[in-house]
């Protein structure tokens, strides 16, 4: 990792660490009322697979989104043997929210759907959860009387498709929310089906459904409200066919988040200020304490002795990963980016993964047979003990009679699989440079408010009247500068980019009231490029939609325009997107 990466790590690491510290504290002070992560064990579970459902056909499916109880891993005891790992484990369940089919089960995470480019599928997510929300909802920053309204009748959803090239229509804007039996809807709510018609002009990619609704959509992900769509093309059905690519139950997906629970194992959001005790008060992030990957706390996946297809997402609110497999100096191969496959393989020590990127990777345990490998994180704030640890890969199966994928890792021969038919052709800008800002204000109780804006005209809140308004058909080189003092991810609805580079600058963060609305603004001015562009981290690069904005530094990536509606581009660290650090996107059709 490049020096610069290390040194905003570090930042991160102080920043993340005194949260941490503080809610330790907390916890010894409240008689225990939260779960302390150091009494349970860790990979003695197996790593839940997501249920699968079929879309490469077409077709319509109805899914249900309500309200269960759920074992996430987590016990009360060991029971009267002692010993954790056999049949009288005193279990804790955990009501959370999922997705499922209408009249099947809810699971956390909800199904996975295969689909096929160009095939396209409908799907009518129905809100079936209770009337009050699971978490306790902090009302005082839900400045929006109509989703008030709706609060006090029921839950708001809506879902976004996460890297879909949707219509905006299906695409789970954050102002199309619903709430149960559509009672109430939202100013941009317009349909009950959504359609995915897959029909990108890219490829092959990891994309992820969750909860987006406005000003609430770190709760309602917290609570469970997510789940993969792994889309397929030609060309991937041929590396899977020809066995390059490990499949079926060699590939798996890996989500990852960061949770904490009170002492009766019950989801507690780390933000929370309106409940005893409160949680750490803090607008700059919401950060777990114990690892769920699939919804199983520190889970351990029995492997064989081959090669394994994993594809990785950071589904927490707030928190970085830093995945290594240190101890064992292991590598992990990169083979895709969120919106495809990279065009050969990359070996990795470690791979960086900020909230919402994904990864897909190749890991080989070919003659590792009796060995165990613990994925472990190196983010910021992560404890060696608790979230310093992801799961454990044991390798204690024998070898199927099934051929080991082909895939290249031996990096003696310069990794030569040919991943993608053809190279990534960079993208040419057909319009102006569009120059954007991320701010930072400090309100009167002391708190962050992060917001999005122009280099012209300042920041602005969500509901402003909107700035970036592109072309239909056309390809834009945006810059974004961050003149914060945090990490920020930028994610972006409809498109995929191409990240061009990075550069540091300087300039002035100069606050002044609006004199017509009366608003503190804040403008980025006198900005001075400094040194030259830097290169991009071997896991950045590939097609993307979304990216690490690290503070003081300027980056620089480009994007076509190629469907018209209303879209959103955001932080991803959610607690920030429902702070307001959102900002809407017209595709406007005309001169």
């Amino acid at each position: 990792m490049k020096m610069k990466h290390k040194l905003i790590f570090l930042v991160l690491f102080l920043f993340v660490s005194c949260l941490t510290i503080t809610s330790v504290k907390a916890r010894s002070t409240q008689n225990g009322f939260l779960f302390d992560p150091r009494t349970q064990p860790k990979f003695i579970n197996s790593l839940p697979s997501p249920h699968k459902l079929d879309g490469t056909k077409g077709g319509n499916f109805t899914l249900e989104m309500r309200q269960t109880e759920q074992w996430l891993g987590l016990y009360a005891g060991p029971g009267e043997d002692g010993e954790y790992g056999t049949s009288d484990d005193e279990r804790l369940n955990t009501n959370v929210w999922g997705y499922g089919l209408a009249g099947e089960n809810v699971t956390y995470p909800g199904p996975t759907f295969i689909a096929q480019k160009f095939i396209p599928i409908q799907v009518e997510w129905r809100n079936k959860l209770p009337k009050e929300h699971l978490l306790p909802i902090d009302t005082e920053n839900i400045h929006n009387p109509l989703l008030q309204a709706a609060l006090e009748q029921g839950v708001p959803t809506v879902v976004h498709l996460h890297g879909g090239h949707t219509e905006s229509d299906s695409d789970g804007i954050p102002e199309a929310w619903f709430t149960q039996n559509y009672s109430l809807t939202g100013p941009d709510w317009v349909k009950k089906t959504y359609t995915y018609d897959n029909n990108y002009q890219g490829e092959a990619a990891i994309y992820w459904y969750h909860d987006h609704t406005d000003l609430i959509t770190g709760y309602n992900v917290y609570t469970g409200l997510v789940g993969y769509y792994l889309l397929r093309d030609q060309n991937e059905d041929n590396l899977i066919n020809n066995n390059v690519l490990p499949s079926g139950d060699y590939e798996r997906e890996l989500l990852i988040q960061d949770k904490q629970f009170t002492a009766d194992a019950q989801l507690f959001y780390p933000e929370q200020t309106n409940i005893s005790p409160p949680g750490v008060p803090s607008r700059t992030g919401s950060y777990g304490d114990f690892i769920l990957v699939n919804g199983m706390a520190w889970p351990n996946l029995e492997v064989e002795p081959r090669k394994y297809r994993l594809r990785l997402l950071n589904g927490s609110d707030s928190r970085f990963y830093k995945f290594e497999f240190r101890d064992t100096y292991k590598k992990i191969y990169l083979i895709g980016t969120e919106q495809g496959f990279v065009e050969n393989p990359v070996a990795l020590d470690e791979l960086v993964l900020s909230p919402s990127e994904r990864a897909d990777v190749i890991v080989d345990f070919t003659g590792d047979a009796g060995q165990e490998f613990i994925l472990r994180n190196y983010g910021p704030g992560a404890d060696p003990n608790t979230t310093g640890q992801i799961m454990k890969f044991t390798v204690n199966q024998p070898l199927a009679d099934i051929p080991i994928a082909t895939v290249d890792t031996d990096e003696s021969d310069g990794l030569t699989t040919q991943l993608r038919p053809d190279a990534i052709t960079p993208l040419t800008p057909t319009a102006p440079t569009r120059q954007l800002a991320l701010f930072q204000l400090r309100e009167a109780d002391n708190h962050d408010l992060f917001l999005l804006g122009t280099l012209k005209d300042g920041s602005f809140r969500y509901h402003d009247p909107v700035t970036e308004t592109p072309q239909l058909g056309t390809t834009e080189v945006w810059e974004i500068y961050n003149p914060t003092q945090y990490v920020h991810t930028v994610h972006i609805h409809l498109v995929a980019f191409q990240v061009l580079n990075r550069q540091n600058f300087s300039g002035n963060l100069v606050t002044e009231i609006d004199p017509i609305k009366g608003e503190t603004k804040q403008f980025l001015r006198n900005v001075n490029l400094r040194g030259n562009p830097q290169a991009l981290a071997p896991y950045e690069n590939g097609r993307k939609d979304s990216i690490v904005v690290n503070p003081d530094e300027v980056v620089r990536f480009i994007a076509t325009f190629d469907r018209p509606g209303k879209y959103v581009w955001h932080c991803h660290i959610l607690i920030h997107e429902d702070r307001d650090m959102m900002r809407p996107i017209e595709v406007v059709n005309g001169s």
